[in-house]
């Protein structure tokens, strides 16, 4: 395929708006409650073998071998993901699962309880200005805040950290879906049962700029596994990256199939820890470590 650039159409557009505007997407049903059944059995025998990790992962090449990811990627995903980048390259394609009981939450160290960019070349744009953006996919109920809920603060790409800033707090059955411009501060909640958690996640920027993990074995492996079987599955996964065919875009045609939108939820607050409770919390952990709690 060339690299002639689809035309958006009107629900297109309104989809690419939106984004622009808050920078966060949450979809209704993307997948069935049979399907992320079915995926987590898949999963199961591979996370029990890698339990003594923490968190531990299932990469992309095994998510493609599961037959996963593929279901994953589906048409209208894919559509969401090129109205926003016609050229879009993975580098970030995982299953996480955390075992709360057995790991230190990021937010106990973080001086911002979590809270992060992610950090990107600042000139990374699709031609339609977007930046780079992840997407989640619950594979265990988030039904609350502390059930390892994800938290973005939407619309905010620049201006600093503080307390009392609006927020989404995306809670939600297993497989809820949404994307969000990593240029976003967010954060993962710490999840406060028993049960482990886990999160697919893919993340995704323009083709053509410096991106290391395509040069992973795993999405070598990738590549090797969808040579001619989806050619834009490979487009994802880097096989036209870092060359002159960079400028292609994917080949992949919409056909008007797209995820239907929640609307957003910005009732809650941030509440960024003062610095005296920020030093408290470090000494109280250095005392717990001391005492083997």
């Amino acid at each position: 395929m060339g690299s002639t650039i689809m035309k958006l159409d009107k629900r297109e557009l309104s989809l690419q708006t939106m984004y622009l505007k808050h920078g966060l997407l949450a979809f209704q049903t993307m997948y069935s409650q049979k399907t992320i059944d079915r995926w987590n059995h898949l999963l199961d025998p591979i996370f029990q073998s890698r339990k003594s990790e923490e968190p531990s992962y299932v990469q992309s090449n095994e998510l493609l071998d599961l037959g996963i990811l593929n279901e994953v990627i589906s048409t209208k995903l894919l559509s969401a993901i090129t109205v926003l980048d016609p050229c879009p390259v993975l580098f970030q394609c995982h299953c996480m699962e955390i075992d709360w009981d057995h790991i230190v939450s990021n937010n106990y160290y973080s001086d911002f309880d979590g809270w992060h960019r992610g950090e990107r070349d600042p000139n990374i744009k699709s031609v339609y200005g977007c930046r780079p953006f992840s997407i989640y996919i619950y594979l265990t109920d988030v039904k609350h805040t502390n059930d390892g809920a994800f938290e973005v603060i939407p619309g905010y790409e620049t201006g600093p950290l503080e307390s009392n800033l609006s927020c989404c707090n995306l809670t939600g059955r297993k497989g809820t879906c949404f994307l969000w411009n990593r240029d976003l501060y967010h954060r993962l909640n710490e999840h406060n049962s028993s049960v482990k958690q886990r999160i697919l996640k893919l993340s995704l920027q323009t083709n053509g700029w410096a991106n290391s993990r395509v040069q992973l074995d795993e999405f070598k492996r990738a590549r090797t596994i969808l040579n001619g079987i989806s050619p834009a599955l490979s487009y994802l996964f880097g096989s036209h990256f870092n060359n002159n065919l960079s400028i292609k875009t994917i080949p992949f045609t919409r056909k008007g199939d797209l995820p239907q939108l929640k609307p957003l939820d910005y009732s809650a607050k941030t509440e960024i820890p003062s610095k005296a409770s920020i030093m408290l919390r470090k000494f109280k952990n250095k005392v717990d470590q001391a005492l083997g709690f």
